[in-house]
C-alpha cells in the first residue's frame, strides 16, 4: 500500500486501507469468479489477450463494483480512465480507479488488486496504467476495448487506445464479449430479478391506491417511489415514463419518453406508468395504464387483444426458438385479432444488471424485424415484453424450456381508478 500522502487532494480525507473482504456483495464470490472465467473463454475464442472493461454495467457484473458517478461528462482536464483489466490466462484481474472509490470497492466488490491514480491528469495516469500492465507482462498481443461504451468518451478512449498502440499492442473492439457473457442469467440472477419484480408490483399497487384527480404527476411519482424504496427497491437506471394525458377517440394520447412533471392530473385522463423494480441493480420492468374514468368497450377490447400476446409467449414461445420463429407466431396472432396492420408494436429487450443512463440490454427483438432473425431465445434469458397498441402493457419474462414465464402477478389489463 502506498503512503497516504501520495494521494493528497484525490480523496476527501484519510486514505484508509482496503479491508480484506467485501462487506455487501450482491452474490457469492464463486458467482463472480464464474463470470470472469466465462469472459476469459470468450476472450480466448476471439483471440484477445487483455480486455480493458469500462462499461459501468459490465464492471459491476464482473466483480460487483458500482458507483454513483462515472465522470462521463466531467471537466476536460479530468479524463475518466478507470477500468477493470482481465487477462485471458488469469482469474486475477486489476481495477484502476480514483482513490476516492476505495470505500465503495471495499463495500461491494470482490476486487483486491486495486491500483489508484495519483493524479487527475491524463499525462500522469496513462503512463501509470501502461507501466502497471507492462510490469505484469500483460502488454503483449491483442488488447480489447469497449468501443460501444459511453465511458470513456471518444476523446478519452482515443487517448487510451493510443497509449496501448504506443506499447506495440494490437487494439480491437471487444464490445460484444461482455454483452454476450451476460445474456444468459444464473439462478441467482433470476432470483434477484424476481425480487425486483415484487418491488415493481408495489409501485403499481401504490398508484392504484393513491391516484386521484388534483394531484400532480410529481406528487404521485414521489409516493410511488417512496413505497418502492421503503420495500427495498433502488434507483432505476433511467427515469421512468410517468405521465397523465387526455383520452381522444377512445385512446390515450402518446407522451413519448416523458418524465413526471408539475402537471395536475385531471378526471378522465389516462396515466402511463413505466416502472422498474431494482434489486442489487437488477431490473424488472412493468408498465400498466390507469384510466381515471369509465373505459369504452373498444378500449377494453383492445386491451384484451394486446394482453393475448403474453398468453402467446406463455404457451408457445420456448427457449431455443429463433427470433424468426417467434416473430412468425406474433404476426399470426396479430393477424387473427386484427392488429397486424394497426398502430403499435410488439417488442422486447434484454433486462438484467443496469446502471444509469439506461436499463435496456443488448438483445432486442421486434415483430417487424426483417434481419437478425437467426438469434436465439436462450434458456434463462430475461427480456421485457411490450404489447403497445394504445395499450400500455409491459412485463418481464424469463425464457424456459417449456415456455416464457411472466414474472409479475399484476393482471395484464387496463386499471380503472
Amino acid at each position: 500500500m502506498a503512503n497516504t500522502s501520495d494521494y493528497n487532494g484525490l480523496a476527501p480525507g484519510a486514505f484508509e486501507a482496503l479491508s480484506d473482504t467485501a462487506t455487501e456483495l450482491a452474490f457469492d464470490r464463486s458467482e463472480y469468479l464464474d463470470r470472469i472465467r466465462r469472459v476469459r473463454a470468450l476472450m480466448a475464442e476471439a483471440k484477445i489477450d487483455v480486455l480493458y472493461v469500462t462499461t459501468p454495467d459490465h464492471v459491476a457484473w464482473l466483480h460487483g463494483y458500482y458507483a454513483s458517478w462515472y465522470k462521463a461528462n466531467a471537466p476536460m482536464r479530468y479524463p475518466q480512465l478507470y477500468g477493470s483489466v482481465i487477462h485471458v490466462d488469469h482469474d486475477d484481474f486489476i481495477h484502476f480507479d480514483n482513490p476516492t472509490e476505495l470505500p465503495v470497492l471495499a463495500k461491494c466488490s470482490i476486487s483486491t488488486d486495486n491500483r489508484f491514480f495519483k493524479s487527475r491528469e491524463a499525462s500522469v495516469n496513462l503512463p501509470f496504467i501502461m507501466g502497471e500492465l507492462k510490469a505484469k507482462g500483460w502488454l503483449n498481443g491483442t488488447v480489447g476495448m469497449e468501443y460501444w461504451s459511453y465511458v470513456p468518451n471518444r476523446a478519452i478512449s482515443t487517448m487510451l487506445e493510443g497509449a496501448f498502440l504506443a506499447e506495440g499492442t494490437r487494439v480491437v473492439d471487444a464490445s460484444a464479449i461482455l454483452r454476450r457473457a451476460r445474456r444468459v442469467k444464473s439462478p441467482a440472477e433470476i432470483a434477484t430479478i424476481e425480487q425486483a419484480t415484487r418491488f415493481a408490483e408495489i409501485g403499481i399497487e401504490t398508484i392504484r391506491r393513491e391516484l386521484r384527480p388534483g394531484m400532480t404527476e410529481l406528487e404521485l411519482f414521489g409516493l410511488t417511489t417512496a413505497a418502492m424504496m421503503k420495500a427495498g427497491s433502488e434507483f432505476p437506471a433511467l427515469i421512468p415514463i410517468f405521465n397523465a394525458v387526455p383520452v381522444r377517440d377512445g385512446r390515450p394520447v402518446s407522451s413519448g419518453h416523458s418524465m413526471a412533471g408539475r402537471k395536475v392530473i385531471q378526471a378522465g385522463e389516462f396515466l402511463t406508468a413505466d416502472l422498474c423494480g431494482v434489486h442489487n441493480r437488477y431490473h424488472s420492468n412493468i408498465m400498466r395504464g390507469f384510466l381515471l374514468g369509465e373505459p369504452t368497450r373498444d378500449m377494453l377490447d383492445m386491451y384484451g387483444k394486446a394482453a393475448g400476446v403474453f398468453d402467446l409467449f406463455r404457451n408457445e414461445v420456448k427457449a431455443g426458438m429463433t427470433v424468426r420463429e417467434v416473430n412468425t407466431l406474433i404476426r399470426r396472432y396479430l393477424a387473427e385479432v386484427g392488429l397486424l396492420d394497426g398502430a403499435g408494436w410488439v417488442l422486447g429487450y434484454e433486462l438484467g444488471l443496469s446502471l444509469p443512463p439506461d436499463w435496456v440490454g443488448d438483445f432486442y427483438f421486434h415483430y417487424q424485424d426483417d434481419k437478425y432473425l437467426d438469434r436465439v431465445f436462450e434458456e434463462n434469458m430475461v427480456t421485457n415484453l411490450e404489447s403497445l397498441f394504445n395499450t400500455w402493457l409491459i412485463d418481464t419474462l424469463v425464457y424456459e424450456k417449456d415456455g416464457a414465464r411472466v414474472l409479475s402477478k399484476v393482471p395484464l389489463e387496463l386499471i380503472v381508478v
